[in-house]
């Protein structure tokens, strides 16, 4: 049932993903040709800045998530009501927080950043509608995903937010193709939010009727919510910390040349959560049930085969990310857009972003959230005082070169962490491992480098020869994987060959 239900969740997840990504290659250009790079920027500073308010929701959903794994595998329905009514009450006390927090950023805002087109009006009121979505997802959604995402649905969560995106995506071209007022366009998720809203409230009420809301609340269940804070802090900053902060020290449309490099590489993070969906939450129900040396199997399976698509992924990035946003960026002349410099700093940032994560899924499934708070907290630290000092010197340079710093240590230091505490083994491989991914990364650039030049002038071009890069970079990755740890290259091929068959009876099974 774990592995059905992980593999629906990946398939799910990969679909709500792909959406995402057309949505996120194709809108910002859309904006940046119809109304700018300054409001590229005023709009993904904003999207950055309101997202820091998510922390008001203190740690809620992993607290609750982990509170759940026990009696979701036990069926105790008692005690899942009463978590999910815990959920709903402090979930209506964040949202409020949330549009509170929102509505003094919409006074202050227009202060903070430098516009030259742009009024102060305009800016108030693109805070308000942008962080009026995330106010009402807290008031009405969230208690439904705590749920689901325990009980290793996530992919109900997936097919609904793909049906939302995708109204909210067609409708938004439209009205950008029509020229409408960029309030307007930003108004438009709230219509998507509508009809999610109702899938979800429909959803609940059929597959867990005897959530009534009526059961005693257990506060012991938040203990372990400000830890939990800290994590998602520790992961989430890297990605708003950075544009917030050149927006405000350098100008909205350095703000823009970094939200399009921002916008890749949040896209390969997208992809790589694909092989995560659902994994804390399997790892989790191993936990409960104290199967441990299942436990540790997998996990190693799992770091070796994450290792392996984050060496394809970045190998393919660094040769590919330069001829991308020079085709992307075409015909935009109020600031330049290519730096390859800027691709080199991202390629390096987003391994070491990435590598942590076969740890934090454990810290998640384990629920080690104190145990990691002080690697956490200085993982932050680093961030904003390397990110305060160097942008005044060094512009998005030194914001990229703070974030490196910071997901270094962070790396480092959460796997000697986890490996003492969770899993109980030498780190001494995982190094070798993310030795290997940087030496392949290397490795498949240098053709690229010293006698290949990618000669694409239009995106039908460079998804040809980007075909040809990511086959070369695959193939690396797989020779080096396969010669330097053939046997858990054959145990991992063995167990995602599992995967197939039995998907596949699913499916047949399901026709029937």
């Amino acid at each position: 049932m774990r592995t059905k239900k992980f593999v629906y969740n990946s398939i799910s997840f990969a679909g709500l993903q792909l959406v995402i990504l057309l949505s996120g290659f194709i809108l910002p250009r859309l904006y940046i040709t119809t109304y700018g790079s300054e409001i590229n920027g005023l709009i993904s500073s904003i999207v950055q800045f309101v997202s820091y308010f998510n922390y008001v929701e203190a740690g809620l959903g992993s607290a609750l998530i982990y509170a759940l794994y026990k009696p979701l595998a036990e069926c105790d329905t008692k005690e899942i009501n009463g978590i999910v009514l815990l959920a709903k009450k402090s979930y209506v006390k964040a949202s409020g927080v949330y549009l509170l927090l929102v509505m003094v950023l919409s006074i202050l805002y227009p202060f903070m950043v430098k516009s030259e087109t742009t009024d102060p009006m305009t800016i108030a009121l693109l805070v308000l509608v942008i962080g009026l979505f995330g106010a009402l997802d807290f008031f009405t959604m969230a208690k439904y995903r705590v749920l689901l995402t325990a009980d290793q649905k996530i992919y109900v969560v997936s097919l609904f937010s793909i049906l939302a995106l995708l109204v909210n995506f067609t409708v938004t071209i439209l009205l950008i193709k029509n020229h409408a007022n960029i309030v307007l366009v930003r108004l438009v998720p709230l219509v998507s939010f509508i009809i999610r809203s109702l899938l979800f409230y429909t959803y609940m009420k059929y597959k867990y009727p005897f959530i009534k809301y009526d059961q005693p609340v257990n506060a012991v269940h938040l203990n372990r919510r400000w830890d939990a804070l800290i994590l998602q802090l520790s992961i989430s900053l890297n990605l708003s910390v950075p544009v917030v902060l050149i927006s405000i020290f350098c100008s909205l449309k350095m703000a823009s040349v970094f939200a399009v490099y921002s916008m890749v590489f949040t896209g390969l993070i997208a992809l790589i959560s694909i092989f995560t969906t659902g994994l804390s939450a399997s790892l989790g129900d191993l936990a409960a049930k104290k199967e441990f040396a299942t436990l540790r199997k997998v996990h190693t399976q799992f770091e070796f085969f994450l290792y392996g698509v984050i060496t394809l992924l970045y190998s393919s990035a660094l040769i590919l990310i330069s001829p991308f946003i020079s085709i992307y960026t075409k015909g935009i002349t109020d600031i330049n857009y290519v730096n390859s410099l800027y691709g080199v700093l991202f390629v390096i940032w987003g391994i070491l972003h990435n590598i942590r994560i076969p740890y934090t899924a454990l810290v998640n499934a384990a629920g080690l959230y104190r145990e990691t708070r002080e690697v956490n907290i200085l993982q932050v630290v680093i961030l904003l005082i390397l990110s305060l000092i160097l942008v005044q010197f060094l512009d998005i340079t030194g914001v990229l070169l703070a974030m490196i710093a910071a997901a270094l240590y962070r790396g480092i230091d959460l796997i000697l962490v986890i490996t003492r505490l969770a899993i109980k083994s030498s780190p001494a491989i995982t190094f070798v491992r993310i030795t290997r991914i940087f030496l392949v990364v290397i490795t498949s650039y240098l053709p690229f480098h010293f006698w290949i030049r990618i000669t694409a002038s239009t995106l039908y071009e460079w998804l040809i020869w980007a075909f040809g890069v990511v086959l070369w970079c695959g193939l690396t990755a797989l020779l080096a994987n396969f010669l330097l740890e053939r046997q858990v290259f054959m145990d991992t091929f063995a167990r995602i060959k599992k995967l197939i068959p039995q998907t596949e009876s699913d499916i047949i099974v399901s026709k029937q």
